[in-house]
Parts: C-alpha cells; sequence; structure tokens
C-alpha cells in the first residue's frame, strides 16, 4: 500500500494499521459491487475471478495509489483523493476520489470510477454509492464492456447482498459490437428492458417489459422472460428454432427445448409441426455416469397412411425411429460399445429430414485388452430401408466373436499369434450359419545392409462350418454349393508368404525420391473344394492398391484364395518442400490353382489379375488429389476410376468426387454406376459465405453405343440433388439460408425443393 501524507494534515504512523482494515473493507466493497452488477447480463459471457491480479500482492492485501490520503479519526473518514486506484485480489477501481466512513459504514467512488475485474470485464460509472456496511450497492448511469466484447448499460442499479438480489432499471444489452467514436452507432440487435432483476441464490436473470430490437427496430416484445446467469454452464431454456419447406409435408418449424436435469444428464425435447402432415415430437436424452456415456434419441408421428405409391389410404398410422449409442468403461481391461437403430418404415427418416441412411445398424461389442492378448465379442442386426431388403433375409449375428493371443516365444526370430473366431448367422426366413475359425500365424522381417526389406509369414487354419436352410439363400451367387452345403463342413487352409521390397532413396534440392520395386510369393495348397462353401462376409471384395500385396487379400474369413501366386509392384514417393507424391502400382499372376469364387469384376477373375494402381498429391494444405483405378488386364480398359480433389483452404475451397464403375459384372442385380459430385464453400467476406453441393448421376439411360471395350455407356446428367446456401456470422448474430432440390422417387419419397431458414442470437441460445 502506498501512503502519502495529507497536505492539511500528516497521517500518524499509529493510525495506518487502521486505515489498512477500513481500505481492506472499501476494496472489498467495491469488488462485491462490481460482481453484483457484472452477473446480471447473459450467461457465459463472465469468467470467475481469477486470484490476484498480480504475483507480487498477496491474495488478502491491497495496493493503493493516491495523490492525497487522509484519516479523521474523531468522524472515521478516509479520503483519497487524485489518481486514485485500489488493486486488491485481481480487481482495479480506479476513480477520481474515494470517500469512506466507518461509523455510518458507507463508502462513495467519484469522478469516472472504473473497475476491471480480474476477466477483463470493466464498469464504467459517474459514481458508486455502498451503504448498510457496504452491504447495499447503488451506481449510477452505469456501462460495461464486457470481457467477450458485449456491452451493458443502465441508468441506475441497485444491489441488496442480503437478499442476493441486483435491481437494474432502463437497461439495455447487446453482445454486438458498435463503433466507439460514433455515439449513434446502433447495434445489429439488442435488448431493452425497463427492470432487469439478477437473483443469485437461484441464478436467474429476469427482464420485465423486454424489447428484442434489430437494427433499432422493435421485433419482439414480451412482458417477462428470464435466463441463467453467467455462474451456470448449462441450464434449461430454448434453443434456436428451425424453419424448413418440403413439398410432401409443406412448411415445417421446430423449437427445440433443453431440459437441464444436473450435470451429467439433460433431455432435449423437439416439437415440429407441418402444414400438410400431424406434428412430430422428437427427443434426445444423454447422461454420463462416471464410467461412460449414452445418447438416446427418437421421434413419434401420428399421420396418414400412404401406400407404395405415395397414394393416401384414408387411415392414420404412427410413425417414427429410435436411435442410441454409448460407451462404457467397465475397468481397466474391459469396456464396451453399442448403437441401437430402428425406423417404423422404410422412409420416415428421409421423409423427416432425420437421417439419409438405406441402412441400420444395431451392436453390442464388448472388448477385453491384456498385455498379450485381446478378446472382442459382438453382436449385430440390420435394418434394410430399401425397396429389395427383404427382413426374413436379413442377417443377425449373434455372437461374434474374435480372439488373438500372441506368446513370448520367438521361434526362428518371429512373432507367433494363435487366433479364435466364431460367427453365429441367423436369418428368419432363409440360410443360417455358424462357424469356428482356429489358426496360427507366424511373421518375421528382415533389412540388409544394402537396404532390401524381406517379410515372410506363414498361416495354418481350420474352419467348421454348420449350414441350416441351404436351400433358402438370401443370395444365389454366394450360396455355394446349395446341394452340399446343407449340414457341418470343414476345410483346412495353409499359406506362406514371402515379400521383398528395395526402397532407393535419393535427395536432391528440391526434395527426397524414393522408389521401391516390390516383389512377394504366396504359397497354398489346393483344394479344389472352396467354391461350394457359402460367402457370408466378403461379398464386396474387389482388388484394389490396398489388398494387393496383403497376404489374405478378403478383409473375411469366407473368401479364400488358394495356390500359389506371384504379385509385382512399383512405389515412387516424392517429398519436396511444398509437394508430396505417392504412386503405387502393381498386379498378380496366378501361378497354380483355380479360383472360380472371385466373380467376374472383382478383379481376379483370371489368373493374371487387373492392374490396380494409386496416385496421391498434396500441394501444401491447398491442393489434394486421390486417385484410384482399376485396368482390365486384357485390354486396359477402366473398370474402377475414382478420383477426389480438393481446392482451396479451409474457408474457401471445392470438392470434386468422380465414381466410375464398368467392371463388366454378370450379375443383373448389381448395376454398375457413374456418379460425380461436387461441393464448395466460399467466404465472400469476413462476415458471409456461400455454400454449394450437387450430386450427378451418369449412368441413368444408354446410348446404346458401346465404348472402346464393347461395353454400354450412360448418356449422363440425371441428376440426383444439388443445393446452395448462404450464410452470415458475426460476433452476436448468426443466420443460414439455403435449399435443396432432390430428383429421386422413393415410394412417398417424391422429387422437390426443399427450403431452410435458421437464426441464432448469442448468448440467447
Amino acid at each position: 500500500m502506498v501512503l502519502q501524507k495529507s497536505k492539511s494534515r500528516s497521517l500518524a504512523s499509529a493510525d495506518r494499521p487502521r486505515v489498512r482494515f477500513l481500505l481492506h473493507r472499501l476494496a472489498a466493497g467495491c469488488a462485491l459491487c462490481g460482481l453484483a452488477v457484472a452477473a446480471i447480463w447473459p450467461a457465459d459471457v463472465l469468467a470467475q475471478p481469477s486470484g490476484t491480479g498480480r504475483a507480487d500482492i498477496p491474495p488478502d492485501e491491497i495496493e493503493m495509489a493516491a495523490d492525497q490520503l487522509t484519516y479523521n479519526t474523531e468522524t472515521g473518514d478516509v479520503r483519497a483523493i487524485g489518481r486514485v486506484k485500489l488493486v486488491r485480489d485481481g480487481y482495479v477501481l480506479e476513480a477520481g476520489e474515494i470517500r469512506y466512513n466507518e461509523q455510518r459504514g458507507t463508502a462513495e467512488a467519484v469522478g469516472a470510477v472504473e473497475l476491471t475485474m480480474p476477466d477483463g470485464t470493466r464498469i464504467l460509472a459517474p459514481r458508486i454509492r455502498l451503504e448498510d456496511n457496504l452491504k447495499r450497492a447503488f451506481v449510477e448511469d452505469i456501462r460495461l464492456l464486457l470481457n467477450d466484447g458485449s456491452q451493458a448499460a443502465a441508468s441506475e442499479g441497485e444491489h441488496d447482498d442480503a437478499s442476493g438480489r441486483t435491481t437494474m432499471r432502463r437497461a439495455v444489452y447487446s453482445p454486438c459490437e458498435v463503433c466507439e467514436g460514433d455515439p449513434n452507432d446502433t447495434p445489429l440487435w439488442q435488448i431493452k428492458a425497463v427492470r432487469v432483476v439478477h437473483d443469485r441464490g437461484k441464478r436467474r436473470i429476469y427482464y420485465d417489459d423486454a424489447f428484442i430490437e434489430f437494427l433499432g427496430v422493435p421485433l419482439l416484445w414480451t412482458p417477462t422472460f428470464s435466463h441463467p446467469d453467467s455462474s451456470v454452464e448449462r441450464a434449461s431454456g430454448l434453443l434456436p428454432p428451425k424453419f424448413r419447406n418440403r413439398r410432401e409435408l409443406g412448411f415445417m418449424a421446430s423449437l427445440p427445448y433443453h431440459h437441464v436435469f444436473s450435470p451429467s444428464r439433460d433431455l432435449t425435447l423437439t416439437p415440429m409441426i407441418t402444414t400438410r402432415e400431424g406434428p412430430v415430437l422428437g427427443a434426445e436424452y444423454r447422461q454420463h455416469l462416471g464410467y461412460g456415456h449414452y445418447v438416446a434419441s427418437g421421434s413419434i408421428t401420428n399421420t396418414d397412411e400412404l401406400d407404395n405409391l405415395g397414394n393416401d389410404t384414408g387411415q392414420n398410422e404412427f410413425r417414427g425411429h429410435i436411435q442410441a449409442d454409448g460407451q462404457f468403461q467397465h475397468s481397466d481391461n474391459w469396456r464396451s460399445t453399442f448403437q441401437l437403430a430402428w425406423a417404423s418404415d422404410d422412409t420416415y427418416l428421409r421423409r423427416y429430414n432425420f437421417s439419409q441412411a438405406d441402412a441400420l445398424q444395431n451392436e453390442y461389442h464388448l472388448e477385453g485388452f491384456f498385455d498379450q492378448s485381446y478378446i472382442s465379442a459382438r453382436s449385430l442386426a440390420f435394418q434394410g430401408l430399401r425397396t429389395e431388403d427383404v427382413a426374413g433375409l436379413t442377417a443377425f449375428a449373434l455372437p461374434l466373436i474374435d480372439a488373438e493371443f500372441i506368446p513370448d516365444v520367438k521361434p526362428l526370430g518371429g512373432t507367433v499369434s494363435l487366433r479364435g473366431n466364431a460367427l453365429a448367422l441367423h436369418r428368419t426366413s432363409g440360410l443360417d450359419t455358424q462357424r469356428l475359425s482356429l489358426s496360427a500365424a507366424w511373421t518375421r522381417q528382415w533389412i540388409t545392409g544394402q537396404g532390401l526389406v524381406f517379410d515372410l509369414d506363414a498361416l495354418a487354419r481350420t474352419d467348421f462350418y454348420n449350414i441350416n436352410d441351404a436351400e433358402r439363400p438370401d443370395d444365389v451367387d454366394f450360396a455355394g454349393n446349395t446341394a452340399a452345403n446343407e449340414g457341418g463342413q470343414d476345410r483346412a487352409v495353409a499359406r506362406i508368404t514371402g515379400m521383398v521390397s528395395w526402397p532407393l532413396v535419393k535427395t536432391t534440392g528440391s526434395g527426397s525420391h524414393t522408389l521401391e520395386p516390390l516383389l512377394s510369393l504366396t504359397l497354398s495348397p489346393e483344394t479344389g473344394a472352396l467354391p461350394s462353401l457359402v460367402n457370408e462376409d466378403s461379398r464386396a471384395f474387389e482388388l484394389n492398391a490396398v489388398n494387393l500385396f496383403s497376404s489374405e487379400r478378403a478383409a473375411g474369413y469366407d473368401l479364400w484364395q488358394e495356390g500359389s501366386r506371384v504379385t509385382y509392384g512399383l512405389r515412387w514417393r516424392y517429398e519436396g518442400r511444398h509437394w508430396s507424391t505417392n504412386m503405387m502400382i502393381g498386379q498378380s499372376l496366378q501361378i497354380s490353382g483355380d479360383n472360380p469364387q472371385f466373380f467376374q469384376g472383382s478383379g481376379l477373375s483370371g489368373d493374371v489379375s487387373d492392374i490396380v494402381g494409386q496416385t496421391q498429391i498434396s500441394y501444401r494444405n491447398w491442393l489434394t488429389i486421390d486417385h484410384r483405378y482399376r485396368l482390365d488386364d486384357s485390354n486396359l480398359a477402366l473398370r474402377r476410376n475414382e478420383i477426389d480433389l480438393r481446392v482451396g483452404e479451409t474457408e474457401s475451397f471445392i470438392r470434386f468426387g468422380y465414381l466410375m464403375l464398368d467392371r463388366d459384372l454378370t450379375f443383373i442385380n448389381r448395376e454398375d454406376r457413374e456418379e460425380l459430385r461436387a461441393n464448395a464453400l466460399y467466404k465472400i467476406d469476413r462476415n458471409w459465405s456461400l455454400t454449394g453441393h450437387v450430386i450427378q448421376d451418369l449412368t441413368t439411360g444408354f446410348t446404346g453405343v458401346p465404348d472402346p471395350a464393347g461395353d454400354q455407356i450412360g448418356d449422363g446428367f440425371e441428376g440426383v440433388e444439388f443445393g446452395a446456401g448462404i450464410n452470415y456470422r458475426d460476433e452476436c448474430f448468426e443466420f443460414g439460408l439455403g435449399f435443396r432440390r432432390t430428383f429421386t422417387r422413393d415410394r412417398d419419397i417424391i422429387p422437390g425443393t426443399q427450403f431452410l431458414f435458421e437464426i441464432r442470437l448469442r448468448n440467447l441460445g
């Protein structure tokens, strides 16, 4: 504390302890006043006090500076005059003069009073008065500059420490920035209220006779409303509304209400009205249990019943959905996850804009992690939402178990792993499969002094199958030999794979080049019985750059490639200062063995595989290109061509995606396709941005003119959907306006245009 003698009277040394005590009370009272006044403004705009303002000042000490300081021992008056500054516990009070009377329990700060709080909030007023032993505070013409850029003002304010209530009169609040040099500058939006009351016990702020103004024009009046104060991190209340228009449903409006039960659980109810159908009620419940968390949501409506052609049957029906997911940590070794999804019918989720999924997955997954072992148990069920999906033929897995153990032994310097897998697939009206697989694997790697990298791995596996209702497969193309499949079957498979690569590195002034030839040889006994087995877990197999050099190319157990094969390829990498490139190309040659289980279009239907490759190019964070392709081994025709291109930065970019599948398939129900998709974001300035997207089907319809490879090609340009939007965002206001045009038809979902409008006022929801 800096004490100076008054010009009128010297400050006796005996008085200094008493003055120090009085200044403590004065500083504490002013800090209380600051907290009381600042707390009335909307939630999440003020941080809590964080301790002392300076490290060299103890928490219970004050620092004071003034041109003059006097103390009257008879009246108990303390006066600090001229550039007065008090610092205590992170609070800084500045004023032209501060007066404190111990006997009356009153204090007053006058003359450009400014109180700076630990979080940076500044309170400005011409006068602050404290009464009733500093328990009641009165402020006139107060102005607050909050630490998040918000501003507030009131003609007068009063705080009663006993009741914990702060009352402000003729108050205005806005989080929007205004020009400091222009007193007539109007914020984008603001709240004006005749009276504002902050109840510290209830931690809520109440407004009486309040207007919400936009661009200075009153838009909404309410006799009263309230919201939580800044000490509440999460609170109950209304969330921003959403407005949408869709051809099937008409105008749609939703207004969510969020209710907080406790810090660990809450509920959001979202009523939605539609002008062409009945109301919809959505709900989402969230809870954290300490050892895990889960989220459950759903919706329900009672609406007109429609047939498969979208015509009204004259009846009503309940429609809805349920969705949930969660994760739980049971111990240091065990954890589990689950997800649940159900819809009342195939089109409900898409019709009401809950999801665009064409299949729903239900799963429970339990995992155990140990030093040298891992175990996983899963149950899976699916709900197909496409027209061709048949519920009785959709399989569910109960259970699917994986276990792996890696012993300490290192035979021949390699690593041994023992693995088991068990699967039981059930169908209510179709083929059932049970499978048990036991395997042992060994791997080792060598690196020579010349840089050659040798990898050797071996596998032996036994599979046991039991098939029921083999005459009722869900897909005859993957049912194997139906007559032979009924009952129990087994097979033993083995392979040994050796791979050698030689990374050749050259460094230049522009970057580093790595050229890496790749060669692998796989030997596997020929059983000749593999095509007779059912294929449940590897139906979508297709040769690509990722699985070309894999010892086991199929991700599942049912599909196995027997015989001997050699695989060769080349990889090139370049790492420059700004550019990087990664290219790979390769092919496989079947030396012995026949694998008819690899169908036409998989890339492995013949002795010589298709050529597969991938090219990845990037330039800083501005350009990325990813090209994946497969070429026919006989005529180099493109069988798969995928290109993903991204140009731009984080705030302005455009992304293109192109997919062409011309696999020459013999399956009628597995058509190839060609598709173009694009989406973009363009930031006009710091506030405005544009978005857009398009999906174009290039395969609908055929010209009848074959391509050079003899295959039909599409006439193209059948739209799937496109859309655009404009968004505005600043420090206090957000809104978005967009539309989406769809061209697909699926039962009660018809082509049409949707419009979406959203608005958000910061600190109010």
